[in-house]
């Protein structure tokens, strides 16, 4: 069967049934947030239609060539991109559906055409909970004991929970550092790149690196956050 899921009038009209044939699960564990997902297809679905015409590609060519400016535009339109929570009194934003959404949409163009973001550096690392895991294996991040207990026992932090913010802002902060390493060895050896090293690309080895090495992070708990900002 045919599923048009690249379709917006598709998605927006998807039932619940439908998202839940088209996803199931290879296992007796049904994919989380089963209903969660439907609506925001249909809702997104419907966003699109309305204001970009059905396409996404409209809404890259609305960015005229600013990752910030596509992010913020994402993150306006569509409310389930915006992940935004409070911190100490202060609002945190770490937008990582609209980061990565931004970031993948520079990867598909090779930063060419309507992707040639001149300001894609400007794009973070994307924080959710497995890049957390593999900067503790690197030891760039270290756990409280405190919370390294929590984690092990797998309890869960609710979204905007204090530690599940400090996790996911530390590793951003960690990336933001590693990378400012790497741009400053790079000059001290005045070696040239063929392009700049940003924290979407150590975004995606670090992903590669994690996935490539499970077994030997096993030891090495992640957070659980059930949420649809991941």
């Amino acid at each position: 069967m045919r599923i048009p899921i690249t379709s917006a009038s598709y998605y927006a009209t998807v039932t619940l049934d439908q998202v839940q044939y088209i996803f199931r699960s290879d296992t007796d564990v049904p994919m989380p947030l089963i209903e969660e997902r439907h609506r925001i297809l249909n809702e997104t679905g419907k966003i699109l239609l309305e204001k970009f015409e059905g396409s996404f590609l409209n809404c890259v060519r609305k960015s005229e060539k600013s990752a910030q400016k596509l992010m913020h535009l994402v993150v306006e339109s569509f409310p389930s991109y915006r992940d935004v929570t409070q911190f100490e009194g202060k609002r945190i934003s770490f937008y990582k559906r609209a980061q990565i959404l931004v970031a993948d949409t520079w990867s598909v163009l090779e930063g060419k055409g309507d992707g040639c973001f001149k300001d894609i550096s400007s794009i973070t690392m994307f924080a959710d909970y497995r890049l957390p895991q593999v900067l503790v294996h690197l030891g760039a991040l270290n756990y409280s004991k405190e919370l390294l207990e929590k984690l092990l026992k797998g309890e869960m932090l609710s979204y905007g929970d204090r530690q599940e913010v400090e996790i996911r802002g530390c590793s951003l902060w960690c990336v933001e550092l590693i990378r400012d390493c790497l741009l400053k060895l790079i000059e001290k050896k005045g070696e040239k790149t063929s392009g700049e090293i940003n924290s979407i690309l150590l975004d995606y080895y670090l992903w590669d690196y994690a996935r490539d090495h499970r077994e030997d992070m096993k030891g090495i708990p992640f957070h659980h956050t059930r949420c649809i900002y991941y």
